[in-house]
């Protein structure tokens, strides 16, 4: 878009074009009048040819007929040898029209006034006034009389008001020798040069109220920067991760780091909570019994003994598992906490040379005199072993699972009753109107599991996980069904037999036979 040009209120609205080429030279073009146009308007405009590619279009009587302040834009059509050009914008502003006009009133008698006064005025050389030729006017001592005379005089004096008293200039005085004895003092104390610590500060930017230090390298209490506190954090790192000089507290705290860290990794492949692979490329058995600590993920803070280590994939198996198991990409460390599991102390404990024992109080002593001393008694015959398992009390004392006692009793007392399992099935009987059937006998097959159904038709027996065969020995009156296949996972779990009547043969009832 061009830049803007002006039309007076009132005139036909004229717009100059100048058509220039590629090269910067004017160049000849026709314009559209039939596209050329004032926007918002329909007033078909004429153009006159000012020179080569210099043109003005003008748009007369423009109607309704714009305002001062009014602003417009003429929009350009036309081509240059019979190429088109872009439609182009030149903006136009409607101003007051502030030339002069035919129609001025000259004021010929203030003029004439005027003349009369400069006729008065003699001139000695061209354009200079002779002074001394001057006539009329008021005299001198009709000026001074004027300046003298009542509150004229007040008028025309300086304001000194607001200047200072003596007795204000002597507080001043007094002010600036406070100031100088000051001063002396501060040199003194100070031993420094006023001008060469005020050159000083020249490192004191007001902008941010701070001090720029430069090389200076006695500066205290001065706050660093976050970023600058990262660097130097880094840097510390970096130099105590090379051990840092003998003597230093870098290689004191590069030592403090390996006593309680001995190597660092990450967790990969598909770990589980007992075992898993690690990036860890140290020889097999360089970690077996030592401590992981983990140190991110959701295991971050929890630790376990090691119980082997390979270099294959740096696996890790553990002695004990973890609450879960890690993610892959979990960071831990291994700590030179050293431990055995359960089974080598135990081992160690009953492998202990039983000379070494001879400290008086100790408990190695102590049980190595009871046990010394039970050697010196009659050991008991075969018939008083055996009379005293069997007068053995069979509750509470055997209740350790595992155990020959426990086995025994459960055995015993599962015999002829519902079992001693760790799930209960529950046996429903009942006929084909879904009516309960009491008496049914109910065995569990291979086994001498038998029991009868109560008033509401049911049993429950005591199993272990697996798979059973039920079958139903029926009361009177009722056909002998198939046995039921019960499988037994890891919850209880119940079984119904539904029983058919047996057809009557005359009248005769043949009665049940348990």
């Amino acid at each position: 878009m061009s830049s803007e040009q002006t039309s007076y209120v009132g005139d036909d609205i004229k717009v100059l074009v100048n058509v220039i080429d590629s090269t910067g030279s004017h160049v000849a073009a026709t314009i559209n009048t039939s596209t050329t146009r004032l926007n918002g308007f329909s007033t078909v405009p004429t153009v006159n040819t000012i020179g080569t590619g210099i043109y003005e279009i003008v748009f007369a009587s423009v109607t309704p007929a714009p305002a001062e302040g009014d602003r417009l834009i003429a929009k350009i059509n036309g081509d240059i040898g019979g190429t088109a050009w872009t439609e182009y914008a030149i903006p136009l502003k409607i101003v007051a029209d502030e030339r002069g006009t035919d129609s001025v009133v000259v004021p010929t008698s203030d003029i004439t006034a005027i003349k009369a006064k400069t006729d008065q005025l003699a001139f000695t050389v061209a354009n200079q006034v002779d002074a001394n030729s001057l006539t009329g006017g008021t005299s001198p001592a009709d000026i001074y009389t004027y300046f003298t005379t009542g509150t004229n005089e007040d008028a025309f004096k300086a304001d000194t008001s607001t200047l200072a008293t003596s007795a204000a200039l002597s507080g001043v005085e007094t002010k600036i020798d406070t100031i100088d004895t000051n001063v002396d003092s501060i040199l003194v104390d100070t031993g420094t040069d006023i001008p060469a610590s005020i050159a000083a500060l020249n490192n004191f930017d007001p902008a941010t109220d701070t001090v720029i230090v430069g090389t200076n390298n006695d500066k205290t209490d001065y706050a660093l920067s976050s970023s600058a506190n990262d660097a130097i954090g880094a840097a510390f790192l970096a130099y105590t991760l090379t051990k840092g000089s003998p003597g230093t507290i870098e290689r004191a705290f590069w030592q403090s780091l390996k006593a309680t860290q001995l190597a660092d990794g990450e967790v990969s492949g598909t770990p589980t909570a007992s075992a898993f692979d690690t990036n860890l490329t140290a020889v097999s058995g360089a970690y077996d019994h030592l401590l992981i600590l983990f140190t991110s993920g959701s295991l971050a803070g929890e630790a376990r003994p090691i119980d082997s280590y390979s270099s294959t994939n740096g696996r890790i198996t553990l002695q004990e598992p973890l609450t879960s198991a890690p993610s892959s990409a979990d960071e831990f460390i291994i700590v030179p906490d050293h431990s055995h599991p359960v089974a080598e102390i135990v081992e160690g404990v009953w492998s202990e040379d039983q000379s070494t024992y001879t400290t008086a109080g100790s408990f190695g002593y102590y049980l190595d005199s009871q046990v010394s001393a039970v050697g010196g008694v009659t050991p008991p015959t075969a018939a008083q072993i055996a009379d005293a398992v069997w007068d053995e009390v069979r509750s509470p004392d055997h209740v350790t699972e595992g155990t020959f006692g426990y086995y025994v009793d459960a055995q015993v007392s599962s015999a002829g009753a519902g079992g001693s399992g760790l799930y209960q099935v529950t046996v429903t009987v009942q006929n084909e109107s879904a009516e309960v059937l009491q008496g049914a006998r109910v065995n569990v097959d291979g086994t001498t599991l038998t029991l009868v159904t109560d008033s509401s038709g049911q049993c429950v027996f005591n199993l272990d996980s697996g798979i059973y065969t039920l079958h139903v020995s029926p009361p009177a009156g009722y056909q002998t069904p198939t046995g039921n296949v019960v499988t037994i996972t890891s919850s209880d779990t119940s079984s119904t037999f539904t029983l058919e009547a047996t057809t009557p043969s005359g009248d005769c009832d043949v009665p049940w036979v348990g």
